[in-house]
């Protein structure tokens, strides 16, 4: 599960390393330096179509922010964008029992698409 803190640690790190104040970093995606505050801070959440935006200015990958170390980031860089858009999008709040049953139905929707293909295939 993704840790609910790893995209402000990894912002304000991306951030530290851009070299760019945070007004200038504001300034370039459009939103007031108080939005900036308020991702670090975790008072307000990131909308998805957001991180894109940010990747580009802070020149990181998306996937980049929401990892913690270089094991994660091999596994997080081999996911296709609809992978992690899936991952993204997934409340930091859903236990590790609903998290299970959504990765269970993910598997099982996947193994029927291989089905119907490998049927297709085969006529």
């Amino acid at each position: 599960m993704i840790d609910k803190d790893i995209f402000r640690k990894r912002f304000d790190k991306a951030i530290a390393e851009s070299g760019l104040s945070q007004r200038e970093i504001a300034r370039r995606l459009g939103v007031s330096p108080s939005t900036i505050t308020g991702w670090l801070h975790g008072r307000t959440n990131v909308a998805t179509d957001q991180i894109t935006q940010i990747s580009e200015v802070l020149h990181k990958d998306p996937a980049w922010f929401f990892t913690s170390d270089s094991k994660n980031d091999d596994v997080i860089k081999k996911l296709s964008d609809n992978q992690l858009t899936l991952a993204m999008s997934v409340d930091p709040d859903i236990t590790d029992e609903q998290l299970q049953q959504a990765i269970n139905y993910v598997r099982f929707m996947k193994e029927q698409e291989d089905r119907k293909n490998d049927t297709n295939g085969k006529n």
